[in-house]
């Protein structure tokens, strides 16, 4: 039966410490540390409270039986022969899932190489022990002051989660703990700058993962960390600006450079900052007046940035930010101004979101400036990868306004990359004239296309299906093989029926004896003409 160590079994933890102590080499702790650093462990399990296994990627997947009472008879499937680094690395696995019983498996670690034990964080020992933590700075600190405690009692948390960050769960509910008696408004922007907070502890964690190990990281970080940042998104649109007090707007103001702060930075990130930031901003901007205040700082801030070039910050962030504070007060033309000088990769995310905005209100005109911005930079990068949200926007638009074709331009002029939004964009709105001509133009033959768009356009305008079959028909005769010849055939016979429901027989018989004459030297294929009966 599988089951995890209970608090009474931390005693085997300690023993299995000790055995490998004295069993096992220092250099194959040290080589099995590597694998545990790089998740070659797969799967660790405890069966009858005494009996550790696991699975380890080596060169090849092996098996590991670890007997903690008995270490002798501790088995691995690898060719080494005795106490091997793949048992190393189970344990290692194993103190990380049991890090309440027996530290971190970094201490683990440090212990058996003789190194000096690393000092336990400092948060590690707040959440535990809040009881002989400081005193909290009170609801009428400042929050500066607080930010100040935060970063005294809880600022080492990020050392205890290099492989997960479950260890900053209980930091960040010990932080919300402490404004429980807090007014609503205040709490709320006081639980933002927490979350904040705990997410810059994050930041620094990844930072201590090895380049080879990072990918993986990230993943599970930011899964772990979803739902803190829709808590802060859910938090945001709960705001109030108007009617913000001077000490609300204080601790608004607060959570706003914090973001910001981050935001500027150029280095690689796990969180989206800037839309952390912006997010905060939109709904900030209600406040005409706070808009403002901001969109002037922001503008002296690009400034100062600009005389020092050498600095590294954000610039795309920067010139961003001001275009979304312009675009928050209407002023479309000055907010694209700005998008220009930043890199489109790292702000096509917020110009998508002011295109759609316009879209979705019913603005043509600066709808038209955003989409043509687009158009550029979409046109300059095109792939299926690229062209995906902004052909979006136009199979909207064009339902919304099918006399502009512009819209229908910017999708054909993608080709082939808007191939499938255009196809399903033209056989939605039931153009199926320009859906079959799009076919013809990528060379898609009816068999490729999904079997009920063709019945359909075949039940509501056969005649558009010709061109299609006759195409098709021609290119699997081209095929110069008896196979494509059947293919034609079976191609002819569905053609044959489109004709005779457009009452169009003379016309068929004038086609298929054209056909017949101009490959009437391919034997093979008048066999088939003569077995499907389409000749006689």
């Amino acid at each position: 039966m599988n089951k995890a160590l209970t608090r009474n079994d931390g005693q085997l933890l300690k023993l299995l410490e000790g055995n490998i102590r004295e069993h096992m080499q220092q250099v194959i702790v040290e080589c099995g540390w590597e694998y545990f650093r790089k998740g070659y462990v797969r799967k660790v399990e405890v069966h009858d409270q005494h009996l550790l296994t696991g699975v380890v990627a080596g060169s090849e997947l092996y098996a590991v039986s670890i007997d903690v009472m008995d270490f002798a008879y501790s088995r691995c499937t690898c060719p080494y022969g005795g106490f091997c680094k793949h048992m190393s690395a189970v344990f290692f696995a194993f103190c990380d899932q049991n890090q309440a019983l027996h530290g971190t498996p970094e201490s683990a670690y440090r212990r058996l190489t003789g190194l000096q034990p690393e000092p336990a964080p400092r948060a590690a020992v707040v959440v535990e022990q809040r009881g002989r933590a400081t005193s909290t700075p009170g609801m009428e600190a400042s929050p500066a002051d607080w930010q100040e405690w935060m970063e005294q009692e809880y600022g080492e948390s990020w050392r205890v989660c290099r492989h997960s960050l479950h260890s900053l769960q209980p930091v960040l509910s010990a932080l919300k703990g402490t404004s429980k008696d807090w007014d609503k408004k205040k709490q709320r922007l006081h639980w933002m700058n927490v979350i904040l907070f705990v997410l810059d502890q994050a930041e620094l964690a990844i930072k201590a993962v090895d380049s080879f190990s990072r990918y993986y990281h990230e993943m599970s970080f930011v899964r772990m960390a979803e739902p803190w940042l829709e808590h802060y998104y859910t938090l945001v649109l709960e705001l109030s600006p108007a009617e913000m007090l001077e000490d609300e707007r204080e601790w608004a103001d607060a959570v706003v450079g914090y973001a910001y702060n981050r935001a500027l930075r150029k280095e690689q990130q796990l969180f989206d900052w800037p839309y952390i930031y912006l997010a905060l901003c939109g709904k900030m901007s209600e406040n005409r007046d706070w808009q403002q205040r901001e969109l002037a700082s922001m503008l002296a801030s690009a400034g100062e940035h600009t005389e020092n070039a050498d600095e590294q910050v954000n610039d795309t962030f920067i010139h961003t930010a001001i275009a979304m504070m312009y675009f928050f007060d209407g002023q479309d033309e000055e907010a694209l101004a700005h998008f220009v000088k930043t890199d489109f990769r790292g702000s096509q995310k917020m110009v998508y979101t002011c295109a759609a905005q316009r879209l979705e209100a019913g603005d043509w005109e600066p709808f038209e400036a955003w989409m043509t911005y687009l158009y550029k930079q979409i046109y300059a990068i095109r792939s299926g990868r690229t062209v995906g949200p902004f052909l979006t926007l136009c199979r909207r638009a064009d339902t919304d306004q099918p006399d502009n074709l512009k819209w229908t331009s910017y999708m054909t002029s993608l080709l082939p990359h808007s191939y499938s939004e255009l196809t399903e964009h033209w056989f939605a709105q039931k153009k199926y004239e320009e859906w079959a001509e799009l076919q013809m133009l990528i060379g898609a033959q009816p068999d490729d296309l999904p079997i009920q768009d063709v019945r359909e356009v075949s039940k509501v305008n056969p005649r558009v299906m010709m061109p299609l079959y006759h195409q098709a028909i021609d290119n699997w005769i081209s095929s110069r093989n008896r196979q494509g010849y059947r293919m034609a055939v079976k191609q002819l016979k569905k053609l044959e029926r489109i004709y005779k429901a457009e009452k169009e027989m003379d016309r068929w018989q004038v086609y298929i004896t054209g056909v017949s004459r101009k490959y009437q030297r391919l034997r093979a294929f008048q066999e088939e003409l003569w077995k499907g009966k389409i000749v006689t």
